[in-house]
């Protein structure tokens, strides 16, 4: 005879009925998730405590850690994991935080230091060359505005 547990709660999951199919001999139960889904669990799972949701908690659960360890390395509200030598695959300089930009009235190539600070960019330019807006300009935003 096959266990009834219509109506029973597994974690967020709550058992609704049996369907016609079963997975190594065990009965398959319909369930309704608490966040709304549906979704079909081998009866074993659901009585050992394996399945608890539809997935919705697992992913609360990772995206909370996942927020929680990228806050924990934050140092005076700032997010220093950010800020490293190595420059972004897209960087048309081959320094990070370094771009070009052609002055006004000349039309002359420059390059332009600037750093994001809690939201606010700060910028360095005049730069004759990418190298030195990174060395002289990018470096010393780094140092008037990231916390020691």
């Amino acid at each position: 005879m096959k266990k009834n547990i219509s109506n029973q709660r597994f974690g967020r999951l709550v058992a609704v009925y049996p369907i016609d199919k079963t997975y190594q001999n065990k009965t398959i139960w319909h369930c309704v998730c608490d966040c709304g889904n549906e979704i079909d669990v081998v009866i074993s799972y659901l009585t050992s405590g394996d399945t608890k949701s539809c997935g919705c908690l697992k992913q609360e659960i990772d995206q909370s850690n996942l927020r929680a360890k990228y806050d924990s390395k934050r140092v005076d509200g700032i997010a220093t994991q950010l800020f490293s030598d190595k420059p972004r695959k897209d960087s048309s300089t081959g320094y990070r935080g370094v771009c070009k930009y052609y002055t006004r009235t000349s039309k002359q190539e420059r390059y332009r230091a600037w750093i994001t600070i809690k939201g606010k960019r700060y910028f360095k330019s005049g730069f004759l060359t990418a190298e030195d807006a990174y060395y002289n300009g990018r470096k010393e935003l780094e140092k008037l505005y990231l916390p020691k």
